[in-house]
């Protein structure tokens, strides 16, 4: 009767199956009523002694039981609405009246003679409509129950039908007492003064018999008596039979048949009150089992809200609890102090709240307030203005709403916290943390560039000093050149890394890259380590910069070979990748969508967490002093967060490293023109050009105008944007603008570009820079603009003139 979580199981007879034991009970009734029936038949029609008072004591015995019955009945039926119960219930009803009018039949148990009748006719029919009862209304609950469909009455009106059955029932009974009552001569004779033999003769009583045992055996077939109703009126029909079995023979009032005939008909009728009450007893264990298991969950509750509590304020948050439809909350004294109130305000609604959130945060809080009501959860951080001293703090909302049996949200609960000290406590970490990176960085930028400046000024010293051998001028030049070289990779690591690098992407095959840079991979790679291209041939497009592609897969080159210094495999995989919903918990770093993974995997040395954990950080690195920058995986990091990807580096010591780039797929085709690599003559001016050269650092403008010279343009120079522009509004011919990106003044380059444009609008221009991050904001370098990256020899400006005067 009671489950496991405390509520009372709201099952009935008529739906509970029967379990074994029932089984077993009811079938040894059976069987002893049986055997008792077989045992009276030989002596059914043997006479015994006088019973003063039987009669009425056995009727009205009977009359109570069925009563009972009946009450339990409709009992049941409003309870559950169904609409074979309620014809059980009123059948039980009709049996209750029809015995109930019998007892008013009999001779000289109200009054000296009968009240009802005119003699043992009457009383005999009264019997066989009583007997008639129970199968009759069997019958049409059996069918009804057979194919388990629920049939019920309409809620609300089970009280009016279960009313206008019970009329209908007393009306019935009301007509067939008139008709035996008043007609009785006319209808077939059962009984000659006590002697019933003709009830048997006229067929009347094997009906009543046949008409049970039918009743009896649909019930059976169509229930398979799946309920411990179904059970118990099984044995009740059951019984009947044997009352009519025993009773029949005996054919007189008077003999053992007859009064073993009462005894069984008693019987049947007490089975089903019998079972009923015990059901009434069980409820009424469960109901005390529940009571006693709510009031301990009581106990616990209010133990646990205790321990809650102390929990809470240990932790320093408050609890609220938010009733939906009124808008007010229940909260403890820790939920108003942290909106700064010393005592617990009288009343708190979601009103008030919203009143402390800061303006800036309020309209989010709303909408997440609204959403939590429809998603069931709450978790919003924002600032409020607490009351007193009007400070602004930072606060965390947790909560969960809880709906009615309709769905309709009613309530939400949850915590709130001051998260002020602990933002506070992470700022001062991160800014820590940012200090120490930044003295890593500029420590190693400064070892590096000293390297450098060392050989290129130590260089350049010796040049100065004996200029007259050209020999040993072009050996000294050559390496200061190869240093200053150097310098520029390590500053282009380094803008990689922070994610400033200019890229120029191109959407293309990265199968296409990898096949092409093959050769130079495995040049990089030495003799000793072994190359493998696994490609997917059905690999998307990718928009990407392909010299910032090749150079990361080359530092991932370099790297892996120099973790298998006796050799081994370096494997480059390419597979195409999609983030769902399902997976987006796993790659945070990723927004949902298709992506090209590229992997390299090496058998080196691998790596332990500690060194992976680091491995892209700046300048770290687990090489001798000399042999590496630390800059290689930095730049691959920032290669791909520039790009909308991610890397991520999965290593197990003595076992290999694999570097993992994700890069978003392409819906653009793949560019159908290939990159030339063929040399092309330095292109010089042809038509006496003049370039207009703004540069605001004196040496760069100088080398600048050395180099166009050389190239044999005419230049003019320019150290401020505004300059330039007012050169450009005056006469002077000026066929290219040649400008830095980042100057002082207000004006960057390409802003200049643009205005110098709207002056002369067929000017060429090309803009050279290297740093751009403050000026290209979030849009870049417009397409139509082509830029020279610095430091640039004079080949590389010479190559950008040829793009900026289309290929002439």
């Amino acid at each position: 009767m009671l489950e496991a979580s405390g509520r009372l199981d709201l099952s009935t007879l008529a739906t509970a199956a029967p379990s074994p034991r029932n089984r077993r009970f009811a079938t040894v009734v059976a069987v002893a009523f049986g055997l008792l029936t077989l045992v009276l038949v030989p002596i059914a029609g043997r006479p015994i002694g006088p019973m003063p008072g039987f009669v009425a004591s056995y009727q009205t015995a009977l009359i109570t039981v069925y009563a009972v019955t009946t009450a339990l009945l409709f009992t049941q039926y409003r309870r559950t609405r169904s609409v074979s119960l309620l014809v059980l219930a009123a059948g039980s009803l009709y049996t209750t009246l029809i015995v109930a009018v019998q007892l008013l039949s009999f001779p000289g148990i109200f009054a000296p003679g009968r009240i009802l009748g005119s003699g043992p006719a009457t009383t005999t029919w009264l019997w066989t409509l009583w007997h008639l009862g129970p199968p009759l209304f069997a019958l049409p609950y059996a069918i009804m129950e057979g194919d388990r469909r629920r049939r019920l009455v309409p809620a609300g009106s089970e009280s009016r039908v279960g009313t206008l059955a019970a009329l209908a029932i007393l009306a019935a009974v009301g007509v067939l007492s008139w008709i035996v009552i008043d007609f009785v001569d006319y209808l077939p004779r059962t009984v000659e003064g006590d002697d019933y033999w003709l009830l048997t003769t006229s067929g009347i009583g094997p009906g009543v018999v046949f008409l049970t045992v039918l009743s009896l055996a649909i019930l059976c077939w169509t229930t398979r008596l799946r309920s411990v109703l179904h059970l118990w009126l099984a044995v009740s029909l059951l019984l009947l039979v044997f009352d009519n079995l025993v009773n029949l023979p005996g054919a007189a009032r008077g003999t053992v048949g007859w009064f073993a005939g009462r005894l069984e008909a008693l019987a049947a009728g007490m089975i089903l009150l019998g079972v009923y009450l015990r059901e009434v007893d069980g409820l009424y264990g469960a109901a005390e089992q529940a009571a006693e298991g709510r009031e301990r969950e009581r106990a616990e509750l209010a133990i646990a809200r205790d321990n809650l509590l102390v929990a809470l304020e240990a932790a320093d948050m408050g609890d609220w609890r938010l009733d939906l439809a009124t808008g007010r909350a229940e909260r403890t004294l820790r939920h108003d102090r942290i909106f700064g109130y010393d005592n617990l305000l009288p009343s708190w609604g979601l009103s008030d709240f919203l009143r402390h959130v800061a303006d800036v945060d309020r309209p989010a809080v709303a909408a997440a307030v609204a959403r939590a009501q429809r998603e069931g959860h709450l978790e919003v951080e924002c600032r409020i203005t607490r009351a007193g001293d009007g400070a602004e703090r930072w606060i965390n909302v947790r909560g969960r709403a809880y709906r009615d049996e309709a769905g309709t949200p009613i309530r939400m609960i949850g915590v709130v916290i001051d998260t002020t000290e602990r933002r506070e406590a992470e700022q001062r970490l991160s800014q820590s943390q940012k200090m120490e990176a930044i003295g890593q960085l500029t420590g190693g930028v400064a070892h590096d560039f000293n390297n450098l400046l060392t050989v290129i000024v130590g260089n350049l010293d010796m040049i100065v000093r004996r200029p007259d051998n050209p020999q040993r001028v072009e050996r000294l030049a050559t390496s200061a050149m190869l240093a200053a070289r150097r310098g520029a990779e390590v500053t282009e690591k380094l803008l990689s890394f922070s994610r400033r690098q200019v890229l120029r992407p191109e959407t293309v095959n990265p199968n296409h890259l990898l096949k092409d840079f093959q050769g130079l991979l495995q040049r990089a790679l030495g003799e000793a380590v072994t190359l493998v291209l696994d490609l997917d041939t059905a690999l998307d497009p990718v928009r990407l910069d392909p010299g910032q592609f090749e150079s990361a897969i080359l530092n991932l080159a370099v790297n892996a070979r120099d973790a298998m210094p006796g050799g081994g495999t370096l494997t480059i995989r390419t597979e195409n990748f999609a983030v769902t919903p399902e997976r987006a918990a796993a790659w945070p770093d990723l927004n949902t969508g298709d992506y090209v993974r590229v992997s390299v995997h090496d058998t080196g040395s691998g790596m332990d967490a500690a060194t992976a954990a680091r491995a892209f950080e700046p300048f770290f690195t687990t090489k001798d002093v000399g042999k590496g920058t630390g800059l290689g995986l930095s730049q691959v990091y920032g290669f791909a967060r520039q790009g909308g990807g991610q890397v991520r580096v999965a290593s197990t010591p003595g076992l290999g490293t694999t570097i993992t780039i994700d890069l978003p797929r392409s819906a653009e085709p793949v560019a159908a023109a290939p990159r030339a690599d063929a040399l092309l003559p330095l292109r010089r001016a042809a038509e006496g050009e003049v370039v207009l050269v703004v540069e605001d650092e004196a040496a760069v403008l100088e080398m600048a105008v050395e180099s166009l010279s050389e190239l044999g343009y005419r230049t003019l120079t320019a150290t401020r944007a505004s300059e330039a522009l007012e050169r450009l509004r005056g006469p002077e011919r000026i066929d290219i603008l040649f400008s830095d990106v980042v100057m002082p003044g207000g004006l960057n380059g390409i802003e200049l570009a643009l205005q110098a444009r709207q002056l002369r609008p067929g000017l060429r221009v090309l803009l050279a820079s290297g740093y751009t991050g403050s000026a290209l904001g979030e849009q870049g370098v417009p397409v139509d603009l082509p830029l020279l990256s610095k430091p640039y020899r004079r080949e590389d400006l010479a190559s950008k003139l040829r793009l900026v005067m289309g290929g002439r």
